[in-house]
């Protein structure tokens, strides 16, 4: 005789203050039990592990209460006593009694009159499994049922259940139970059984639980039996056939860096040890998602060593690549769950993945390559009419000064504009679209990952997280605002700053403006070419005295 009693059935709640995530379905069916409004018959649909039959077996202790208190029952009359074993409470499970024979057995009962209790209560689980001759045998009875006479019936799938038998009933949609509910649950639990498991893992519990409670705490009750000391991350993923965050991290690493070797052997890992390719894609899915999250949305999860890869897989990969990355790995999985050999389709799908993305990369890298040795070869000429071009052409891209940054920014602030940030926000893709133009490749590879933050008419910011393209982004100015030209004809001036930078200055704004101080608009400072240091150059003299813009080579 087995005499442990597993966890999802030992903590079942049995009255409605411990049923967790279902506050709108709880509120109401209490207030029509309290003001005693009980209807005849009930539909309660929703994923499964929800509470759906919870509910059903606290509404049939409630109704048959004798001293009901506050819409709770008292614990102590006969009913609540022996409700376990009450003959008045009936629960048909409709997958394996799904004919009409005994529907029709059902029928014939009906109108027995309780034998302790108030009410007679029909709970029946996976309605939707019922015959459609069973539903048509149920429906006269469910639509007039004698008024000791109570229906309630569960299913996952909803639309499986004929409108004339769902209109005859007072619907109730569950939702999925939110992860940090069912973290609380589990730490009640783990605490009254004396579990040691730390936060990390019971939020990873309740994500593969997928807002399912009771399959949260059978795989806590699983767990215990396999680690037999404190839970941690690593029994999660052996037990569930999962795989670490760090092993999603180092094969995100290796196929951006197109390490082939590495990518082969981890797919021959994942298929030696039996675990299913096509709930590692899932995972992996996921995972990438919550990349996806934190660089548009600074999103992180619960999960502390989660966070880390995330960051880590955030700064490897651009936004572009992310979604490109999602897309494979979903057609991926939609081909696999027909095939016999998932194995071999992942890995093939992800070599072909990484190789393309490291040709996009290799050619945006050769065209800036070209480009500077095009720069080098100029700087290297004796001709003096190639000099003086060359001259012209490092005056267009010379370096801003600190002063020049400093007022660039300050008047973007000064003149910003939410509905000139907004429609630029909305068109700043297509700069991708010049990832592969012979002219303007390097210039975009550099705003590929940059987010515009301020917009007016004449100035805008660009935030980057690397300090370095930030540098590079100011330094190639002139050709990013010809670029822009090009793209959104916009006229003005950019500057660009790293988001921890911006971030200051962002904050210094808000204060500024809360205490009164205005920006306002400051004189532009004139750029000095740095590439030009002899002071008694006689070309260098005349752009000092009248102006770059106007001195013409022939």
């Amino acid at each position: 005789m087995v005499s442990y009693l597993a966890l999802y059935r030992k903590y079942r709640p049995v009255d409605f203050d411990n049923v967790y995530g279902q506050e709108e379905v709880v509120k109401v069916i209490k207030n029509a039990i309290i003001n005693n409004k009980i209807s005849h018959a009930y539909l309660f649909s929703g994923p499964r592990g929800t509470g759906k039959t919870t509910i059903a077996k606290i509404i049939a202790r409630l109704v048959n209460c004798e001293h009901l208190e506050n819409g709770n029952a008292c614990g102590k009359c006969y009913n609540c006593l022996n409700f376990m074993n009450s003959n008045d409470i009936v629960e048909i499970d409709a997958a394996s009694n799904n004919g009409v024979d005994e529907i029709r057995e059902l029928r014939d009962k009906i109108n027995l009159v309780p034998s302790n209790a108030k009410y007679k209560v029909y709970i029946i689980d996976e309605v939707h499994m019922l015959t459609t001759q069973a539903f048509n045998a149920l429906l006269k009875t469910l639509e007039e049922p004698p008024s000791h006479v109570i229906f309630i019936l569960a299913t996952t799938e909803p639309h499986k259940i004929p409108l004339t038998i769902s209109s005859r009933c007072q619907k109730f949609r569950f939702s999925k139970i939110d992860d940090d509910l069912i973290v609380d649950r589990l730490k009640e639990i783990a605490k009254f059984e004396k579990i040691d498991v730390d936060d990390d893992a019971l939020y990873e519990i309740a994500r593969i639980s997928d807002g399912g409670m009771r399959d949260a705490i059978n795989f806590l009750d699983q767990l215990v039996s396999y680690s037999n000391g404190k839970i941690t991350l690593d029994d999660i993923y052996k037990v569930n056939g999962s795989v670490s965050y760090e092993e999603l991290y180092e094969l995100v690493k290796s196929i951006i860096n197109n390490d082939k070797v590495k990518i082969i052997e981890f797919v021959d890992e994942i298929d030696k040890s039996g675990k299913d390719i096509n709930k590692f894609v899932e995972e992996m899915i996921i995972f990438l998602k919550d990349v996806i999250l934190y660089k548009n949305a600074s999103y992180l999860s619960n999960i502390k060593v989660k966070n880390d890869y995330v960051k880590l897989v955030n700064d490897l990969c651009g936004a572009k690549v992310l979604y490109e990355f999602i897309d494979v790995l979903n057609n991926t999985q939609n081909v696999i769950k027909f095939s016999t050999h998932s194995s071999i389709i992942f890995l093939t799908s992800i070599l072909k993945f990484s190789d393309e993305n490291n040709e996009k990369d290799s050619k945006i890298i050769s065209r800036e390559i070209i480009s500077e040795e095009k720069v080098k070869s100029s700087n290297t000429s004796s001709s003096k009419k190639d000099d003086k071009k060359n001259i012209s052409r490092e005056i267009k891209t010379n370096e801003m000064s600190l002063d020049d940054v400093d007022v660039r920014i300050n008047n973007a602030l000064a003149l910003a504009s939410k509905e000139y940030l907004k429609n630029l926000k909305e068109v700043w893709g297509k700069i991708d679209e010049y990832l592969f133009d012979d002219e303007y490749s390097v210039v975009a590879g550099l705003l590929k990952d940059s987010n515009v933050v301020v917009a007016s008419k004449d100035n805008l910011i660009i935030e980057n997280k690397l300090a370095s393209i930030v540098d590079r982004i100011n330094d190639n100015s002139l050709e990013i605002e010809k670029l822009f030209k090009k793209v959104f004809d916009y006229n003005g001036l950019i500057v660009a700053m790293t988001v921890d930078n911006w971030n200051i200055q962002k904050n210094k704004y808000i204060s500024d403006i809360k205490n009164g101080i205005k920006y306002t608009v400051k004189e532009k400072v004139v750029k000095e070419s740095k590439t030009i240091k002899n002071n008694n150059d006689p070309t260098k003299q005349l752009i000092d005295l009248m102006g770059d813009n106007i001195i013409e080579y022939k």
